[in-house]
């Protein structure tokens, strides 16, 4: 977790040390499909169906790729076995990656 991720953590802290990160009380825990269905219903309020909470995971280690993250570290954070799950299974360069990475080429070559 980053700096800034466990500052914002750090806000919503609640008094019980016990306590679930999304109700806030020991009492109390949620569902993962209600979580799911709560996201599901704001992305479809932002227009944005057929996304799913699966795609974040996906998001996350591509953009983790682009910003330079070594690929063993991402892997371990992900939990697979092998940084191979996590290159053949969650990373998608997107375009403009793949563009820069040709153009390192170029400057190589001196074209």
């Amino acid at each position: 977790m980053n700096r800034p991720l466990r500052s914002l953590c750090a806000m919503c802290r609640p008094d019980d040390p016990e306590a679930y990160v999304l109700t806030g009380c020991a009492e109390r825990y949620m569902e993962p499909r209600t979580l799911q269905n709560y996201f599901k219903r704001y992305l479809r309020d932002c227009g944005m169906d057929g996304i799913h909470f699966h795609t974040l995971r996906h998001t996350f280690a591509t953009r983790c790729v682009e910003a330079g993250v070594e690929i063993k570290a991402l892997s371990e954070i992900l939990g697979h076995a092998s940084c191979q799950i996590t290159w053949d299974t969650y990373v998608h360069l997107s375009m403009d990656a793949k563009r820069q990475n040709l153009d390192r080429l170029e400057d190589k070559l001196n074209l």
